[in-house]
């Protein structure tokens, strides 16, 4: 019940209203013409109290000066329930100026409508018409009017306080829902730190098989050359010199042994990673997945790709592997050293002998909260690393806020294609 009046305010209020009208109506008899005038513009203006309560209290107050003075009728019994009814919306609802005027208001009226009620009869004396002095008129004096005034303090009073606990109620509602977008906040942040990690660790480990896979190259390419060499000399020398021949077998039989304990080192710290160990090499057909990749840890990012893939398809894996890098470290960046960044784009851009990825985020220059959002630290060597990768395909890397806008920071590096890499070594040579 309570729950639907809290609801349903405006109806609630009207079956009140009326319920009391209905009431003082049959407990009270013979109140003539006048009477049920001024316990009738006494109720109305209750009806109102809900939306507009300084209007009703005003009102309230102009038709108890009205009927007492104008009707020559005090309806005490409407005025016992419509005055506190209004003055305790006023003060549950209204400002606090308000809240003091009606007061003031309600309290001076009672008063007045005391003091020249047409009600007292002997006067002791009369003065146009009103009558002053008489022993009921003195009662009503001391007696009705603090009454009066005590039932306005009080229902002012309880007015108050629904007021203070309704402003308690907000405060800590809105309290309740600021902790509770932080902490959604807070969440968001952790999420995108893990992700942000995994990344990293992704990335750290594809460096690492890069490296090993360096490494076994130039161990495999040097011993194969050696065992090459001297299975040739052993075959030229098998006629002339069989020591010779039997010596160099051995040496062969050594240089390859030692080879293949390397290689088993370096396969034996493949195999400690996780994930599957016949993944590719990733290049530039995997940046739609790393785009979902770094969406899913948060940063909206938007990837422009060329409509024509023939100079895409003319890259070396090397090149395409460091087009993938260049996109990847740059997005990773945005994740560690702009935590304010809201969008990023990709954008990868041909030309007759070259392939560009531009990487663009905001959120350079915007302040975040420092006790949730810190910029992660930096060693520097990603960027410094990937200049030395392009630098090997013949292309370049540029990184820096955007000129137009320094709010937004730019990763920009080209690669050149293998047509135009194969003409610039034609020609050097």
């Amino acid at each position: 019940m309570a729950r639907w009046i809290e609801d349903h305010p405006v109806v609630a209020n009207a079956v009140v209203v009326s319920a009391l009208c209905a009431i003082t109506v049959l407990m009270m008899s013979g109140l003539g013409f006048s009477g049920t005038a001024g316990a009738a513009m006494l109720a109305a203006p209750v009806y109102l109290r809900i939306h507009k309560p300084v209007l009703a209290a005003v009102l309230v107050a102009v038709a108890a000066l009205t009927a007492t003075v104008v009707l020559q009728t005090w309806p005490f019994a409407v005025g016992l329930w419509a005055v506190p009814m209004v003055v305790h919306r006023v003060a549950a609802r209204s400002s606090g100026r308000a809240r003091f005027g009606i007061l003031a208001l309600a309290m001076f009226t009672a008063l007045v409508v005391t003091v020249i009620s047409p009600r007292w009869s002997s006067p002791l004396f009369s003065v146009e018409g009103f009558s002053y002095g008489s022993v009921d008129w003195w009662a009503g004096l001391l007696l009705i009017t603090p009454l009066m005034w005590l039932t306005i303090v009080t229902a002012y009073l309880f007015g108050d306080l629904k007021r203070v606990k309704w402003e308690r109620e907000v405060a800590l509602a809105q309290r309740a829902q600021a902790l509770s977008d932080r902490a959604e906040a807070l969440a968001a942040w952790a999420h995108r730190l893990e992700v942000e990690r995994d990344q990293e660790v992704r990335l750290a480990a594809q460096d690492e098989r890069t490296r090993i896979a360096r490494e076994m190259h130039d161990i495999v390419a040097h011993s194969l050359s050696v065992v090459i060499t001297q299975a040739d000399g052993a075959r030229y020398a098998a006629s002339q010199d069989p020591q010779a021949a039997t010596d160099t077998l051995a040496r062969i039989s050594v240089t390859a042994r030692d080879s293949l304990t390397e290689m088993r080192r370096l396969l034996g710290i493949l195999r400690t990673e996780e994930g599957p160990l016949t993944a590719p090499v990733p290049g530039f057909g995997n940046l739609p997945e790393l785009v979902a990749g770094v969406r899913q840890a948060g940063l909206p990012v938007e990837l422009v790709l060329p409509r024509s893939d023939d100079a895409v398809a003319a890259l070396p894996p090397g090149a395409s592997l460091a087009i993938y890098r260049l996109v990847q470290e740059a997005l990773t960046n945005a994740l560690k050293h702009s935590p304010g960044a809201t969008a990023a784009m990709v954008r990868i851009r041909t030309g007759w002998e070259w392939v560009e990825a531009v990487v663009i985020n905001d959120g350079v220059l915007t302040e975040v909260d420092s006790t949730t959002t810190k910029p992660l630290p930096s060693s520097g060597q990603g960027l410094r690393g990937l200049a030395e990768r392009l630098g090997v395909y013949g292309g370049q890397l540029q990184a820096g806020p955007v000129p137009e806008n320094p709010d937004r920071w730019m990763v920009r590096g080209w690669v050149r294609t293998r047509s135009s890499a194969a003409s610039q070594q034609k020609g050097g040579s």
